[in-house]
């Protein structure tokens, strides 16, 4: 199982190609975002920038089927607009071994036709053996159906509090994973395949662990919008898995606001939970700068 077609230190063209306003709205379609600042502002949610990064990273490394998403990192960097040519580079690192199970690290960087920096972000994937039952250690993903805490912000009694942004709500059904293979490029039998699916150790089909990501990215566009697509910071662990028929949803609060010379820094601890099983599959942080109105004239 190990990724030795994989050359470390060897920088990995992924390809140039032009964000049009078509391919947004397939993805948005996909993921069911129906926020308006995208079209607003002519700018591509940073969370589909990064899925389609990762698509065609999968190609590129030529991972075993099943391999599955544990760590995701992005940082916005302006903004990418519509009709923008994008060129996306990947640096895999090593990978890093626990038993039975492999990590594979692979920073990215999208570029514009002059080299400056759009986003930038990491990726680290996990291979698990067929004989694994139970991924154990670092940025593992946890299969079971218990709940797996609070996010870090919890009230005096240990309850997390409401959500302070606002909440998306959605039911994965295998329609809408047929569409974002095809919005995104992960075309994982893991996601597709009924019959691989059942052989895993999830027991059957599972939704891509970008497209449950996505609905982080609706909630912060939700609730910042332009300074979300143009300064958004995501730091992200995949913690379970999410079926065919589970109803998830997103929760949001501010942990911590500072002032900066060029604006307010806002971060926010997010996660996104199965509401009916109280299992968190992902948690992490999602940062934003929001800059000071510019002054009339």
């Amino acid at each position: 199982m190990a990724v030795s077609r994989v050359n470390t230190g060897t920088d990995l063209e992924l390809g140039t190609w032009t964000v049009t306003e078509d391919a947004v709205r397939q993805y948005l379609e996909a993921v069911g975002d129906t926020q308006p600042a995208y079209f607003d502002c002519k700018l591509a949610p940073p969370v589909a920038l990064a899925a389609w990064t990762l698509g065609a990273l999968l190609k590129k490394l030529a991972l075993p089927s099943g391999a599955i998403h544990s760590l995701q990192e992005l940082e916005s960097c302006g903004g990418v607009h519509f009709g923008e040519e994008v060129r996306a580079t990947a640096y895999p690192g090593r990978p890093r071994r626990r038993g039975n199970l492999e990590f594979l690290t692979t920073g990215y960087t999208l570029r514009n036709r002059n080299g400056e920096q759009l986003l930038t972000g990491k990726s680290t994937v996990l291979i698990v053996s067929p004989s694994e039952e139970e991924a154990a250690g670092e940025g593992s993903l946890q299969t079971s159906a218990a709940p797996s805490g609070n996010s870090g912000i919890s009230t005096a009694d240990g309850k997390r509090p409401q959500s302070s942004l606002p909440v998306i709500t959605r039911t994965i059904t295998q329609s809408q994973l047929n569409d974002y293979s095809q919005a995104s490029g992960d075309d994982n039998p893991l996601h597709l395949d009924p019959a691989f699916a059942a052989s895993t150790q999830f027991g059957g089909i599972i939704a891509h662990g970008m497209l449950t990501l996505a609905f982080v990215g609706e909630m912060m566009v939700a609730a910042y919008g332009r300074s979300w697509l143009e300064t958004g910071l995501l730091n992200a662990k995949f913690r379970g898995a999410a079926h065919l028929g589970d109803r998830l949803e997103t929760w949001g609060q501010v942990a911590r606001e500072e002032a900066r010379p060029n604006g307010r820094s806002v971060e926010c601890s997010v996660s996104v939970r199965n509401s009916r099983s109280g299992e968190e599959i992902i948690n992490g942080t999602a940062a934003v700068l929001l800059k000071p109105p510019r002054p009339s004239l």
